[in-house]
């Protein structure tokens, strides 16, 4: 080494800096190991978005029986920014929004405290669910089960509950398992209500009888010689002659039951239906805990599948609707196969330009390792390899190679002036030093200010220049370190490049300074073309569709469907059934899956006229036919009266997350007043269908919904010594099943006492809208 060069000797061992180069390898494995790979950020924003389903409620009710009680607990939080809740068709929908420099993890957790303190107010059939705001991107799995002529579907859900669902549960990274389809199975009583006039019994006389002599409760403990047993008060039958036989009260004296109703197998009543193919099926959605891996989640739920076949029913099956994990691949394998070709062209070109000198290995390693430097610098930062910080990397990699580029030049500048080896790498460090970092700070301060971008758009923009500044200083470092070092330790000498390499340079060079002299002779002519290009440019922007996100090819096209506001589940079922029927007769269709209205264990919030049909598409299609085969469906989709919007599921859930609505694009108009806000939706409509880019603009309020009323008459429920309350408690057990209502009302013997009208009432009696803020 040279004698006169004032490198410290510590500095000049190798054996040194090749534990620092293992050491920052290891970590970045280690890193990039761990690093979960997603399809977008982590949606971390303060709001907190709770749902409960009370199937069968009007907006009044829901309003005095859910919402009045979680508001009221909700708004003695702290850092409360805006509580807004929905309420109509059987759903509540709370949002509450924080300050945003609150965590939404402790939000979250302050919510669910809230509802916890208000449970005691609340009916027993409303659970509600606390959610943070972009849970839905981390719904990862949606299989159907495909369930053979002869089996009931109802058999094959309980199986899947009691068995397959608490093995997916036990996945690391699995946060819930949602099972929905036919319901529950159930033994169903139907009170004959000829019976029940003759022997003069309401129908409270059998509920009653029913839960007084079904039990299954704990009844303390004795102390019998040295132990406690613990006594079970236990009267469950097993067999269906055993409820027949149950005695029911009445002033004739008991009577069994089988004298006042038929009891017969059935499903618990839902107001939601599952199909696939056009059949009734069961549905299984797995949702991933945030920060967990997609790939990793995914893979282990279709194991389990795979593994717990055996124990559904013989001949079910299920069918993969969505896999976000395929999406993930997809964009795992696109972008890195991008940011290797680009790796190796850039490789390619300094070998060309430069020439194949020992110097140019150490360059061309300097690029991996600023990008491996980077990624785990990210992890480091909690952040994911997903479509933003992948991009941004694959953006970066041409300017990773710029820091090391000026270093090795002012190296090979100082060695061709007649400097010694170790002397011409300390003098072109020394020289450069500067230089190179001004710059590199220079290019870090365009993506310094998106750091500070806000609110939902900070989301995309945080983790996309993060990537960038983390990927840039990485290179930095490695230019002034691994490069002055590398080419000190290999003995590295100049290399005088290709010929042709050469040449291109040379003639670069050259048109550049023929160019700098015109635009010194001519300034008005320079600026007039430059302002003529960004002219150009903005022409250009108008004219170029402009996208979220791009359309992945994920193998399944999600459609959402609106029937006019109070259809009946029986006429969505049909139109859906319609719709399934003339998919699949479309070449590019493999299954179809419809889900219509929410079941109550999900966070789902579309009413029984609304829902979504899922087409999953055969395999080999294109990604270019995509747009093609999302409009051939929509249009043999079209119905009378429904409102139909195609898109992927990704994408919608994307949309859920930073909405948290199910629509596409969903303007809610929040007020004091039910009239004003009727009034400013119908202007809100008018002008939107005036945009000619929009379609399908579809006015919730503008439509009437039927709603039956019943008022008791005071002087018929004096002459029965009855109440109100006791006249309801007659009608509930009879209105159970929705597809019974009609005639339970037209046969009970209990209206007798009661106006029972059909009234066509507006929209906003049957939906509120609360906000404050």
């Amino acid at each position: 080494m040279d004698a006169d060069v004032s490198i410290p000797r510590l500095l000049r061992r190798r054996v040194l800096w090749l534990l620092v180069l293992a050491a920052a390898l290891l970590w970045a494995v280690n890193a990039f190991v761990h690093t979960p790979v997603e399809v977008l950020p982590q949606f971390n924003y303060p709001q907190i978005s709770v749902t409960a389903h009370l199937p069968g409620t009007t907006a009044t009710e829901l309003e005095q029986l859910v919402v009045y009680p979680m508001e009221s607990q909700i708004l003695t939080l702290t850092h409360l920014r805006s509580v807004r809740s929905v309420m109509g068709n059987g759903t509540v929908q709370v949002d509450v929004r924080f300050d945003p420099t609150t965590s939404a993890q402790s939000d979250l957790q302050a919510v669910n405290g809230a509802i916890d303190r208000a449970r005691a107010q609340l009916p027993a059939q409303a659970h509600p669910l606390a959610q943070i705001m972009g849970n839905a991107i981390n719904e990862v799995a949606d299989y159907t089960a495909q369930i053979p002529p002869g089996i009931a579907p109802a058999l094959v859900q309980r199986a899947v509950q009691a068995d397959i669902a608490p093995a997916l549960r036990a996945i690391p990274g699995v946060q819930f398992v949602n099972v929905y389809g036919a319901g529950q199975e159930a033994l169903w009583i139907q009170p004959d209500l000829s019976a029940m006039r003759r022997y003069n019994v309401g129908v409270e006389a059998i509920e009653q009888a029913v839960r007084s002599q079904i039990l299954l409760a704990p009844a303390g403990y004795l102390t019998l010689g040295h132990n406690d047993v613990l006594i079970e008060a236990r009267s469950l039958p097993v067999h269906v002659d055993q409820l027949d036989a149950l005695s029911v009260a009445t002033p004739e004296g008991p009577i069994p039951l089988r004298a006042l109703a038929r009891i017969q197998r059935s499903a618990v009543p839902t107001h939601n239906a599952i199909a696939l193919d056009g059949r009734p099926s069961v549905a299984l959605t797995v949702i991933k805990q945030p920060g967990a891996s997609t790939l990793a989640v995914t893979r282990s739920v279709q194991a389990t599948l795979d593994q717990t076949l055996s124990q559904l029913p013989g001949g079910v099956h299920w069918v993969r609707i969505y896999d976000q994990g395929h999406l993930v691949g997809i964009v795992g394998t696109d972008l890195g196969r991008n940011l290797l070709i680009g790796a190796v062209l850039a490789v390619l070109l300094l070998f060309w330009v430069l020439g194949a000198g020992r110097g140019i290995v150490v360059l061309a390693l300097s690029i991996p390792l600023s990008l491996a430097l980077g990624i785990a610098a990210l992890h480091t930062l909690g952040q994911t390899l997903n479509l933003m910080t992948f991009g941004a990397l694959t953006v970066a990699v041409g300017l990773l190679a710029d820091d090391a580029i000026i270093v090795l030049e002012s190296i090979y500048h100082r060695w061709e002036s007649g400097d010694s080896h170790w002397q011409g790498i300390w003098e072109g460090v020394k020289s450069i030093v500067i230089p190179d970092i001004t710059g590199t700070l220079t290019n870090i301060a365009i993506y310094v200010p998106l750091l500070f971008v806000g609110g939902l758009v900070g989301l995309f923009f945080i983790p996309f220049s993060l990537a960038m500044i983390l990927a840039l200083l990485a290179s930095l470092l490695v230019s002034l370190t691994l490069i002055p070092l590398g080419l000190g330790f290999i003995n590295a000498r100049p290399s005088p490049g290709t010929s042709s390499g050469q040449r291109l340079l040379h003639w670069l060079q050259r048109g550049n300074e023929r160019l700098f002299d015109w635009v010194a002779r001519a300034p008005r002519t320079s600026l007039a073309i430059t302002f003529a290009v960004l002219l150009i440019s903005l022409v250009g922007l108008v004219l170029v569709p402009i996208n979220f996100l791009p359309l992945p090819n994920e193998g399944a096209l999600l459609e959402s469907f609106t029937l006019p506001p109070g259809a009946s589940l029986l006429d969505t079922r049909a139109a859906v059934q319609q719709i399934s029927e003339r998919l699949l007769r479309d070449p590019a269709v493999a299954h179809v899956y419809a889900r219509i209205g929410s079941a109550s264990s999900t966070a789902y919030t579309e009413p029984a006229y609304a829902g979504e049909i899922q087409v999953a598409l055969k395999r080999g299609v294109s990604v270019n036919a995509l747009d093609a085969i999302g409009q051939r469906i929509q249009s043999e989709s079209r119905l009378p009266g429904v409102q139909l919007a195609v898109d992927t599921p990704t994408i919608e859930r994307v949309g859920e997350s930073l909405s948290g609505l199910p629509q596409p694009f969903v303007i809610h108009v929040f007020g004091a007043r039910v009239t004003e806000m009727r009034a400013i939706a119908e202007q809100i409509t008018a002008r939107l269908r005036r945009i000619p880019a929009l379609a399908d603009v579809f006015n919730n309020d503008g439509y009437p919904v039927t709603q039956l009323q019943i008022e008791p008459r005071a002087q018929a429920l004096a002459v029965q010594a009855l109440t109100p309350a006791a006249l309801y408690a007659q009608l509930a057990p009879l209105l159970l099943r929705p597809c019974e209502v009609l005639s339970c009302v037209a046969n009970a013997p209990v209206l007798e006492v009661a106006h029972h009208t059909l009234r066509v009432l507006f929209q906003p009696r049957h939906m509120v809208v609360r906000s404050f803020a």
